[in-house]
């Protein structure tokens, strides 16, 4: 865990210096992936089914709605 005195240091630094030190974090991890290619990577696989139209051709039509299920006179809205 980073000390309190680094973090705010941090807070105060400029854009640039913050920028800097966020680059250098990124090369270590990156020269640490190198070293160490045996720690799981990040997910590949492809999602098993379509994102859109997976469901197409399942549904069936059984008639036309001719009236409401409830009487008018059961309707909130109309009393």
């Amino acid at each position: 865990m980073l000390e309190t005195e680094i973090l705010q240091k941090m807070q105060s630094a400029s854009i640039e210096e913050r920028i800097r030190v966020i680059e250098l974090l990124l090369q270590s991890l990156k020269q640490e992936l190198v070293q160490n290619p045996e720690l799981p990577a990040a997910p590949t696989e492809q999602p098993s089914r379509a994102p859109f139209g997976y469901m197409k051709n399942t549904g069936s039509i059984k008639g036309d709605i001719v009236s409401p299920v409830v009487p008018e006179s059961e309707w909130e809205v109309l009393q």
